[in-house]
């Protein structure tokens, strides 16, 4: 795989089309999941997950069960509206002296297999949590992929990945991660997305390079040829990788990047950023779009979210579709789009 400068493409395009299949999404009975809606009470699933709101995007919207938080899943689509129920009655007790790198062990259960492999059954897209936030998630997502993904025989499901810092953990443990992530690939196409800065280090990682090394400014040729080396040390469907003005995303038949439309610091550091963008890639798969149109719906939901702090309904995400073409056309030069 060459690296590329050519592949910049026009993002107007992108949007104009999008823009007019926002106004088509059909209702689907399809349910999103998340960590983002949970009853501050008692922060257990609300019972009444089958009858919340469609929302904008033509999808339902329910409570991502507390017991799927503690396995690393930042989020779900589903088939169909399913019994979260069972699942949230299930208690966990991890001892105090067990190791934090190692809890599989003391949730799994027979109760929560059987309920997790229901659930997966009728799964169609799982976003997992940063890696390097999470002390148990190699071990976590071993276990689910082992006892709970491959049992019940299923290939077509989406992955979505974040890596979070590698610089966090040790370089054994960076290499054990990318090898389980690769091992997804058998059951579905698996999404890795870094940030610029997690990219850099996790290459400097792969690489033998020490954190300490001063990392001096780059073209985006010499980026590009870090991401095709973490690509290509990967058994993956898609690489994302994103900065603060641009989105590259890398495929064994394309590879591209698409020119943001920035925003704030607040808004691109916000804690559930990664959350937002992942609803709206999600829902573009969901609706079987190509990946320029899934990467900008993508940003689109991200950015609204975080310049209104509330779910955007469609008039917002419109709005600001708009607003990124006013920009791109206050530009003095345009790449092509091909």
């Amino acid at each position: 795989m060459e690296a590329l400068d050519s592949d910049i493409i026009n993002a107007e395009p992108v949007l104009t089309s999008l823009r007019a299949q926002l106004q088509t999404f059909a209702i689907s009975p399809d349910v999103y999941l998340s960590r983002s809606q949970t009853n501050s009470q008692n922060n257990q699933p609300e019972p009444s997950l089958t009858t919340r709101k469609v929302k904008t995007q033509g999808i339902h919207e329910g409570v991502l069960p507390k017991i799927l938080q503690l396995l690393g899943i930042r989020s779900m689509i589903l088939n169909s509206r399913h019994d979260l129920v069972p699942l949230a009655t299930i208690s966990v007790d991890i001892p105090k002296s067990a190791s934090k790198q190692y809890q599989w062990q003391y949730m799994k259960s027979s109760d929560l297999i059987q309920e997790l492999q229901s659930l997966f059954q009728n799964c169609r897209i799982i976003a997992f949590t940063d890696w390097s936030k999470l002390a148990a998630a190699s071990d976590l997502w071993t276990g689910l992929l082992t006892d709970v993904i491959k049992p019940i025989g299923k290939q077509d499901l989406e992955f979505i990945f974040y890596l979070g810092d590698p610089q966090k953990k040790r370089s054994f443990q960076v290499d054990e991660i990318l090898d389980i992530i690769s091992d997804f690939s058998y059951y579905g196409q698996v999404t890795f997305a870094l940030d610029e800065g997690e990219a850099i280090k996790l290459w400097m990682v792969l690489n033998g390079v020490h954190w300490e090394t001063p990392v001096t400014v780059q073209s985006y040729r010499d980026l590009k040829r870090k991401y095709v080396s973490i690509f290509q040390a990967m058994n993956i469907a898609r690489l994302l990788i994103y900065s603060a003005n641009k989105a590259v995303l890398l495929t064994k038949l394309e590879q591209f990047a698409l020119a943001r439309k920035q925003v704030a610091p607040t808004i691109e550091m916000a804690t559930d950023a990664r959350l937002h963008f992942i609803k709206g890639f999600s829902i573009g798969l969901l609706h079987q779009l190509d990946m320029p149109r899934c990467l900008a719906l993508g940003l689109i939901v991200f950015g609204s979210y975080g310049e209104r702090r509330a779910s955007p309904d469609k008039k917002d995400l419109i709005g600001y579709i708009n607003r990124w073409i006013d920009d791109l056309q206050k530009s003095e030069t345009l790449p092509h789009y091909h």
